[in-house]
């Protein structure tokens, strides 16, 4: 099978303009896989990007200072993501879910207690619409794994009836 071109993933993060430059990115991480007899690892791609005159250059921030605080702040929303709460009921089994969800609010992201968010419309609605739309990519992302058919099919059944719900 051949490549016939390059793009950056749906919901892929950077910067402005950097859609124009999948295919230089695209087609200087196949020669580096190649150069590295097909297998591919990040330190390899950040030991390249290293280089000014690289074309990944320009993806990966430079400043320490910056870096530092902009990993820091992915740690955080790693650790926000990984509390589970337990919650407990007079003659029920105890039911872990995640704390807080992701509120993508433009210009204001946050996270709020899960069941908070979903006991009012517009953050259920929200977080439905990421779940949502989270499935898909991934169903898009696997679409050529037949193992998993029954699931996609389960999928479309899914989508009919939200769509009929509505």
């Amino acid at each position: 099978m051949k490549i016939a071109g390059y793009e950056f993933a749906e919901g892929a993060r950077f910067q402005s303009g950097a859609e124009t430059n999948a295919k230089a990115v695209g087609e200087h991480l196949d020669l580096l896989r190649q150069k590295l007899h097909g297998e591919l690892t990040p330190k390899d791609v950040l030991d390249d990007a290293r280089h000014d005159n690289s074309p990944l250059h320009s993806f990966f921030e430079w400043d320490d200072g910056e870096a530092a605080e902009q990993y820091r702040l992915q740690q955080a929303r790693g650790l926000i993501r990984s509390v589970v709460a337990i919650y407990t009921q007079p003659d029920k089994p105890a039911v872990r879910t995640k704390m807080f969800v992701h509120i993508p609010e433009p210009g204001a992201q946050h996270y709020r207690e899960a069941s908070h968010a979903m006991s009012r419309a517009d953050t259920r609605n929200a977080v439905l619409t990421t779940a949502w739309r989270e499935l898909q990519a991934w169903r898009k992302r696997y679409a050529n794994l037949k193992e998993f058919s029954d699931l996609f099919n389960a999928i479309d059944d899914a989508a009919k009836d939200i769509k009929r719900a509505a």
